[in-house]
């Protein structure tokens, strides 16, 4: 900080090195040098990189709630985590597949199967949204590997297949419109 409000920006990246690269601090004043001597596009993909990576762990902190709550039959504060998962993949841009990943979960433990049915059909229609975020502004910068028809294709089977699976579907595989589901999406 001291070597930053003095604008000795190379000894202040020199002092950065001994930051742990785990560190998200070190990115995030690794962004605001960077931006400071002009090199905007490695600060914007600082701020990407820590964006994109912090979604992802308030996800998995959110699931982990979620968890917790559902242990503790607290169905009111699991359903308002389920909310929060949605808002968050929403507000940063993740994709619709994201969006609804979280709500099949609750449907299925609560035996909804209109529910199920529809969240199931929504997550299987819209695989092809979970690498929407490479196409976002917010990550611009971030060099993603896109995914191909294969990824798509076993993300799909994966899906279908956890959904042919009597131990947690199995209340399902009398319902009509659970089985034309799966009938319509498999190959």
């Amino acid at each position: 900080n001291f070597y930053v409000r003095e604008e000795q920006y190379e000894k202040a990246e020199e002092y950065l090195t001994r930051f742990p690269d785990r560190d998200p601090e070190k990115k995030r004043k690794q962004a605001q040098i960077c931006a400071r001597t002009g090199r905007w596009d490695e600060a914007y993909k600082a701020y990407e990189e820590l964006l994109f990576s912090g979604y992802q762990r308030m996800s998995i902190v959110l699931n982990g709630i979620y968890q917790l709550a559902v242990e503790e039959q607290d169905t009111e504060k699991a359903r308002l985590v389920v909310g929060i998962q949605r808002q968050l993949a929403q507000l940063l841009e993740m994709g619709k597949y994201y969006e609804l990943m979280w709500e099949l979960e609750p449907a299925m433990s609560g035996r909804d199967a209109d529910a199920a049915v529809d969240i199931a059909e929504q997550i299987l229609d819209n695989i092809p949204t979970i690498g929407s975020y490479m196409e976002s502004c917010l990550y611009e910068h971030m060099g993603f590997r896109r995914l191909g028809e294969e990824f798509y294709g076993d993300l799909k089977e994966k899906l279908l297949n956890s959904f042919r699976d009597e131990e947690a579907c199995g209340w399902l595989l009398g319902n009509e419109r659970w089985q034309s589901l799966i009938a319509e999406h498999s190959d």
